[in-house]
């Protein structure tokens, strides 16, 4: 049976023919293309007039590589075609090697292969792209929040500046929705830029030792006054047996619950939002505790659950009382997920919501605060004027820093716009401290701080530094620090927040 197999189905793919030095075939052994002898070989294909010429040739080999021919059956077979000379007394051979197998299989590798690489390229270009538009929109976040936080800071100023004018109740109404306007504003600003900072991967926690107890009372103090304004009841529960003292990232930690609380307010109308804190256990120098916030708000189908927590998203956007820009569950959830938590939630359409995490905080019984002395810094005397130069292009900021300044009277503030005539001023005049914008036409204030630091004269090359700016990424601090900078005041500040850093270096 073998035998029969191999008879039927295996046979040579290669064709051996003799010809004379006119191409006329005297022998072949027929295995490709039957009955030759007699005829000229260019009766097979076109292609056999171009050998000719090698024919003539004496002693000579010439290849002629994936010649396509049609055979007997009509099928198309990719060839490689031999043409061997001898010493010119002895007839040529013509060689015909089938190798259609050989090349289609090449064919297929090589087309693997090519679109394996243009795929490959394809993903390199796309992820370049995405590469370039997440760095794009993150310099677009930067650099917009930047301008906004100038008309901003001018916005708080003057609002502190029309508190202690004589206003009537009227005014003072008005002035209040532009406190609220602007807090908010610059709630937003800062959601938007932890989300950027959450996309590039460069938000992180920072532990310090702080009063649990203390940080949740805060918390309190402040929501229990927002759900009277909305005319419901906040309740809360903060177990005795909590941790005192415990390590964590304070800011990031009252950023979730803060979060958490605005939104159960926000979409509450009538009743009560519960806010339950518990210890779950203390183990391995960590204590586990379980923060949960219940409302008796509108709630959600649980097909949104998962929605609330994407940014710039929201559920029953259509409703009047929901306002926001979607973001303070995102930032929350990550923030949560930086601890190794996850924010849990229940909800059901008409009944309210049920927000809850486990969050575990490092146990030190070592652990000091550092308590904040009352009146550390020595403030200005009264007699004493302080020269302060300020290095900033932008009108608003000038005349809000202006104002603060004069309504003090002990300072005297001299102003420059551009990077290049920082050194010079300098130069020319003694100042007791610097207030230096980051972002100036042309120029850098961390690298304008680097030419002061190398002036020759020693009260100049030391004189305070402090830089005024919305960019305060872990980075950008360091980069700062390297410069000489002494410290950053946070775009939008407001009067306290500027005369308690400059008191703190005019010591």
């Amino acid at each position: 049976m073998l035998e029969k197999y191999k008879k039927e189905y295996s046979q040579s793919v290669n064709q051996y023919i003799i010809v004379d030095f006119d191409g006329i075939v005297k022998e072949s052994d027929d295995i490709i293309f039957k009955d030759l002898v007699g005829q000229n070989i260019a009766t097979v294909h076109p292609f056999f007039e171009s050998v000719h010429s090698a024919l003539q040739d004496i002693d000579q080999t010439h290849v002629f590589s994936c010649i396509h021919l049609t055979n007997p059956k009509n099928e198309t077979i990719i060839t490689d075609i031999i043409v061997k000379t001898f010493d010119g007394k002895q007839l040529p051979m013509i060689v015909i090697l089938d190798l259609t197998i050989h090349y289609n299989n090449y064919q297929t590798t090589a087309q693997v292969r090519n679109e394996s690489v243009i795929n490959s390229q394809i993903l390199e270009l796309k992820n370049n792209y995405l590469q370039e538009k997440e760095a794009f929109k993150n310099a677009f976040i930067a650099n917009f929040s930047h301008e906004l936080r100038d008309p901003l800071t001018g916005i708080l100023t003057f609002s502190d500046i029309l508190k202690k004018t004589n206003l009537n109740v009227e005014q003072l109404n008005y002035l209040k929705v532009i406190d609220s306007s602007s807090n908010y504003l610059k709630q937003l600003i800062e959601d938007i830029l932890d989300i950027s900072k959450i996309e590039a991967g460069r938000l992180e926690l920072v532990i310090n030792p702080f009063n649990l107890r203390e940080l949740l009372e805060d918390i309190e103090k402040v929501f229990k006054v927002k759900a009277q304004q909305k005319g419901i009841e906040l309740i809360t529960n903060f177990n005795d047996n909590l941790p005192a003292i415990v390590g964590g990232d304070t800011l990031r930690l009252r950023q979730v619950l803060s979060n958490l609380l605005e939104n159960a307010i926000k979409f509450t109308e009538v009743g009560t939002v519960t806010f339950n804190v518990s210890l779950n256990q203390i183990r391995a120098q960590k204590a586990n505790v379980h923060f949960q916030i219940k409302d008796t708000g509108i709630g959600m189908e649980k097909d949104h659950l998962e929605d609330i927590f994407t940014s710039f998203s929201q559920i029953n956007s259509s409703q009047v009382h929901n306002k926001g820009a979607g973001l303070g569950l995102a930032i929350s959830k990550h923030l949560v997920s930086l601890s190794h938590s996850v924010i849990n939630v229940d909800s059901t359409p008409g009944e309210g919501s049920t927000f809850s995490t486990n969050i575990n905080f490092k146990l030190d019984f070592n652990y000091k605060i550092k308590k904040k002395k009352k009146e550390t810094v020595s403030k200005p005397k009264s007699d004493k004027k302080y020269s302060i130069l300020l290095v900033e292009d932008s009108e608003i900021t000038q005349l809000s820093i202006l104002k603060i300044l004069a309504s003090k009277g002990n300072y005297f503030l001299d102003i420059v716009t551009r990077g290049e005539d920082v050194i010079p001023r300098i130069e020319n005049s003694e100042f007791d401290l610097v207030l230096m914008d980051i972002k100036l036409p042309n120029s850098y204030g961390d690298e304008i701080t680097k030419l002061i630091r190398k002036m020759p004269e020693r009260e100049h090359k030391k004189v305070p530094v402090i830089a005024l700016t919305a960019r305060v990424f872990k980075d950008d601090l360091k980069r700062y620090k390297k410069a000489g900078i002494n410290d950053v005041i946070k775009k939008p500040f407001d009067e306290e927040a500027l005369i308690s850093k400059i008191e703190e270096y005019l010591k």
